[in-house]
């Protein structure tokens, strides 16, 4: 019962949610970064909280950028190759340009993960230097 539920809601769920979904994490990373600096630079000097707070929420849009990351590339993939046990076929050969845009705007948000990533971690490492 519960697999066909599962299977029901499978089939009802647009196709387009996982590329809203990436959106708009990449939209709420974008705001979140600009807030971030905007508050960094308005307490530079200032012994606080705020550097771990902010290395906290770094990590928790990180994980976010990537969750997105996958389900935008879920989708890619689902469209190129298609799943025949539930009657969902091909469509890049359709769209091949629609499907060539997706792929690169998930590889180049990948690879702006990366540097994401590699930003927190050296935030992280100044952090840790700083700490008594």
């Amino acid at each position: 019962m519960i697999q066909l539920i599962l299977l029901i809601q499978l089939i009802l769920i647009p196709s387009l949610l996982p590329r809203r979904y990436f959106v708009v994490i990449n939209a709420i990373a974008c705001f979140y970064s600009l807030a971030s600096l905007a508050a960094t630079v308005a307490n530079k000097g200032r012994k606080s909280g705020l550097a771990l707070v902010i290395a906290v929420a770094d990590i928790v849009i990180l994980a976010l950028l990537f969750s997105g990351n996958g389900a935008a590339a879920a989708v890619g993939v689902v469209g190129e190759k298609g799943i025949s046990k539930v009657g969902w076929n091909k469509v890049c050969n359709v769209y091949t340009n629609f499907c060539a845009q997706v792929t690169a705007s998930v590889v180049v948000s990948f690879v702006a993960c990366l540097a994401y990533l590699v930003l927190v971690l050296l935030a992280l490492v100044a952090l840790h230097k700083r700490s008594p």
